[in-house]
């Protein structure tokens, strides 16, 4: 399969968000949080570990955010390059100026990163980037995607076609998760400054940024409710993890979870009225749970033995998707709202991680390890029509649906370096999208 080269073109803009990292040459892959056994163990770690792990997925056709970790470079990238970039919209990446607190990564071991080649696309071609100066206003319209990469550090906006890079926040920090607002005119992401990691509010521009966390302890994870209006987190303050939920514009914050488990990784209902979280239950094992967004009906929806975790609701409210190890080793299942009707939709002995649904919530996307690669997969909800899409010796993670359901953005190193791409469903098409040095990881389209 040939892979295009991000030089324009006549396409809707879409814009993606990456994060730069700047650090030297590691060993280690991107793992999904829904991994199992990346357990208690890796979100006791979660805010040094975002600074080196895959954390989401990125469509196409919309404005998407990208988190990338790890390190890995080549000679001469430095913080502050900067190159001129073509014209075709804009996608938002971020990065950090060190490896986290510690320096530590939850990733596990593989193959070590090699250097991308000099150009950013593979072959020496492709756009170039465009990271030392602050952006204005990205293009109207679009995907996009959030990512971490070796350079200056911050959270960038690029086009669709990889073109037009824009950095929106400053160099200073650490910057983790990104996400895109329901209407498309703010970002949410965890930051690390000055020793401690909350949650911030940008503008689509670049402009007015917002602390919304103070606390002392470790606030990570925003996930925006559909209205706009609060915004849930995890929160690691008194020793363990728990789910909170503050008003988008400041203010307001409440503790939705309180318990001695480790609580984390909260998503809405599309329609507000609860929220899905995976909770640490000792000896290893997890369970799917919900709460209500003021901290009422707390309740196991799935709950088996082992691990089950990274619920993910259907788009139309009346299923979830999630990770389980019940059959032996990690399978895709799904299950109605109310966790009953359980059932796997994968069910190869190699490991299926990361699902997302299609915007019309008749496939799932996800990462599966059958032939010692990761690689993205499509099947229907049922189970049925499993098919890779495009597979390669390398490692894929992270996908996500363009809000047309025309691609799936992911994060893959098959250029020898992590970079965002995205695919057409079918497996053709496959374009690079992020355009500089790399690493590069977490997509998320934009509304």
């Amino acid at each position: 399969m040939s892979v295009a080269t991000c030089s324009g073109g006549a396409q809707t803009p879409t814009l993606l968000i990456i994060l730069l990292e700047k650090g030297s040459e590691v060993s280690t892959r991107p793992q999904p949080p829904e991994s199992p056994g990346r357990g208690p163990a890796w979100w006791r770690r979660r805010p040094a570990a975002l600074a080196a792990a895959a954390v989401a997925g990125v469509a196409v056709t919309a404005v998407v955010a990208v988190v990338a970790g790890g390190g890995g470079g080549r000679s001469g990238d430095s913080a502050g390059r900067s190159s001129s970039t073509t014209a075709g919209g804009g996608v938002a990446s971020g990065g950090d100026g060190s490896t986290g607190p510690g320096g530590s990564s939850p990733a596990a071991s593989g193959p070590g990163a090699t250097a991308a080649p000099t150009g950013g696309a593979p072959g020496g071609t492709g756009p170039s980037a465009t990271t030392g100066t602050r952006p204005g206003s990205p293009a109207a319209g679009g995907p996009g995607l959030a990512s971490r990469r070796f350079g200056t550090p911050g959270i960038y906006v690029v086009a669709g076609d990889g073109t037009g890079e824009q950095r929106l926040t400053p160099t200073q920090g650490e910057y983790q998760t990104p996400v895109w607002s329901p209407d498309g005119t703010r970002l949410a992401f965890a930051a690390r400054r000055l020793d401690n990691t909350d949650v911030y509010v940008i503008g689509a521009d670049g402009k007015g940024e917002r602390r919304l966390t103070t606390d002392p302890g470790e606030d990570f994870d925003p996930a925006w409710s559909p209205d706009g209006r609060r915004i849930a987190f995890t929160g690691r303050r008194g020793g363990n993890a728990d789910i909170y939920v503050v008003d988008a514009g400041g203010g307001g914050e409440r503790r939705l979870t309180d318990s001695p488990d480790e609580e984390f990784g909260a998503v809405w209902s599309p329609d507000g009225t609860r929220l899905a979280y995976t909770r640490s239950i000792g000896s290893g094992a997890s369970a799917i749970w919900t709460v209500g967004p003021d901290g009422a009906g707390a309740r196991a929806m799935v709950s088996s033995p082992g691990q089950n975790l990274g619920p993910v609701w259907s788009p139309d409210g009346t299923r979830l998707a999630f990770v389980s190890t019940r059959p032996g080793n990690s399978d895709v299942f799904v299950a109605a709202a109310d966790g009953s009707n359980a059932r796997a939709v994968t069910s190869d002995p190699g490991e299926d991680l990361s699902p997302a649904w299609s915007p019309d919530g008749r496939r799932l996307a996800y990462i599966s390890q059958r032939n010692a690669d990761r690689d993205i997969h499509v099947v229907d909800a049922d189970g049925r029509n499993d098919h890779p899409v495009a597979a390669n010796r390398s490692e894929e993670a992270t996908p996500v649906w363009s809000p047309d359901g025309a691609r799936i953005a992911f994060v893959s190193d098959r250029d020898g370096i992590r970079h965002i791409y995205a695919v057409a469903a079918d497996g053709s098409a496959l374009r690079r999208l992020s355009p500089g040095p790399g690493p590069d990881f977490d997509p998320r389209w934009k509304p």
